[in-house]
């Protein structure tokens, strides 16, 4: 039997060879036979179909599917997960590693994990964070994306339920854990639970790793003012919680605040340290302050500390951001060992400088330097690309987008649906939207704007209205 495979003659076979199998089903092993000798995912995928249907499947066929790779796989469960079998990721997912040990990359463990979120499968979640370290992809982007309601953190306020059912009273190493769950999961009320029991028990009121998680909980939760309250009460403060003060301020989008409390900590004669430094820098890039950013980096060449990744993103950044970009690119071009928000950074300063097509370099050499891109890598290349209005780069990153299941972010989407109106076509934009499962006003303005820049005002209202529909801004509608 030949080797099935790609073209339109091979195609042919297979279709011939489906409905002959309904009339007079063979015998499982010359459908194993056929099966072992067809290479393309495809049809495999509809063979298999065919054969579940007719109550041939058996142990043999399905071992078939063994020689398909990694990337085939993975393919199949991002599939399942885009289509919302979340069930069926898990199955798939069960099945490869228990029953023919095929090793999986992040993608895989990706929307596995996000599986055991949607369906609130704990125990198999931890599972899957097994596979996850047993691979060496713990610490991988992609899998740190898919811990968003992290079952660790969640996990962690039910121990301290179950603890004070069975009457054991938490102490401060539990309240610092609890401080420390809220944050990840940016959860303020849980938060302010922990802290007003703490209160209640008298429990870290002048403890240096309490004050710092309740502010960093506080902090992260969006809730800066309070955090801001508790520092100005200690009586002694360390330079670890000045650094997560100005961290704070930065993380709430109030650089200047932050280059205050920064300039504070140095007149209050307190040892800065590079997280400090990092800190300073960034303000100063948020702000455009070069003088005082370019003293802070004489400073710490003076005093002879050794830059880290952290504190020379925060370099590229500012000079980036003061439209110094042969500064930045020097310092970036210095750095041995990058990760993907140095990339990022640097993709950003020459978006920032007006010059898309070095950051699409940028891009590619990160990926050709086998470094993961993150969410935020995807948006700066997808930014670029619209203002080069390079289709055929467009159609790649789009192609890279559905591999790595990235199109299920709403802001990638919604930056595709831009990223084609830009290129004129109409079409491509409609299709970006109408797979959006959950859409945001952003998704239906894009969308709108799209008709309109193209001269189709009407389907611009029609999709207004369907957006209107049944809510009260049917007035608006009145008033037009």
């Amino acid at each position: 039997m030949s080797r099935f495979g790609s073209g339109a003659a091979n195609r042919s076979q297979i279709r011939a060879f489906s409905k002959s199998i309904t009339k007079h089903p063979p015998l499982p092993s010359k459908l194993a036979s056929f099966l072992d000798k067809c290479s393309y995912a495809f049809s495999l995928g509809k063979f298999h179909a065919r054969i579940l249907a007719l109550g041939l499947a058996n142990h043999t066929l399905l071992n078939c599917y063994h020689k398909l790779s990694e990337s085939t796989w993975n393919s199949i469960l991002v599939g399942y997960y885009r289509a919302g079998h979340f069930d069926q990721v898990l199955t798939r997912y069960i099945h490869l590693r228990r029953q023919w040990s095929i090793g999986l990359d992040s993608a895989a463990i990706t929307f596995a994990c996000k599986s055991c979120i949607e369906l609130n499968h704990l125990q198999l979640g931890r599972g899957i964070h097994v596979d996850a370290v047993k691979f060496g992809l713990n610490g991988n982007g992609f899998v740190g994306y898919a811990h968003i309601g992290d079952f660790r953190a969640y996990e962690a306020f039910g121990i301290a339920v179950r603890m004070q059912r069975k009457g054991l009273l938490p102490n401060r190493v539990t309240l610092v854990s609890l401080l420390q769950a809220a944050s990840q999961l940016d959860t303020l009320k849980e938060g302010r639970s922990v802290h007003g029991y703490a209160i209640r028990r008298g429990i870290g009121g002048f403890d240096e790793v309490f004050e710092t998680s309740l502010m960093d909980m506080y902090n992260k939760c969006g809730a800066p003012k309070i955090a801001a309250c508790i520092f100005g009460k200690m009586k002694k403060k360390t330079i670890g919680l000045w650094n997560v003060m100005i961290a704070g301020y930065l993380r709430s989008e109030q650089p200047l605040e932050a280059f205050r409390c920064f300039c504070q900590a140095m007149q209050e004669k307190y040892v800065p340290d590079l997280i400090t430094f990092s800190n300073g820098i960034l303000s100063c890039a948020h702000l455009s302050y070069l003088p005082e950013g370019k003293s802070i980096h004489g400073h710490i060449i003076r005093v002879g500390v050794k830059l880290d990744v952290v504190a020379t993103t925060s370099l590229v950044d500012l000079y980036s951001k003061c439209y110094k970009l042969i500064q930045a690119r020097t310092l970036f071009d210095r750095m041995e060992k990058k990760d993907a928000i140095f990339y990022d950074v640097m993709m950003n300063g020459y978006l920032y400088n007006y010059f898309a097509s070095e950051a699409t370099h940028i891009f590619l050499e990160m990926v050709q330097e086998g470094i993961q891109p993150n969410l935020g890598s995807i948006l700066t290349v997808l930014s670029a690309i619209s203002e080069l209005k390079d289709f055929r780069k467009g159609k790649c990153i789009h192609g890279y987008v559905l591999r790595y299941g990235f199109d299920l972010n709403i802001e990638i989407a919604n930056q595709m649906i831009y990223m084609y109106s830009k290129f004129g076509l109409i079409v491509c934009a409609r299709k970006v939207f109408n797979k959006i499962r959950y859409r945001d006003l952003v998704s239906w303005t894009s969308m709108m704007m799209v008709y309109v820049h193209h001269g189709h005002a009407d389907e611009a209202i029609i999709l207004f209205r369907l957006k209107c529909k049944g809510s009260r801004w049917k007035m608006i509608l009145s008033c037009c």
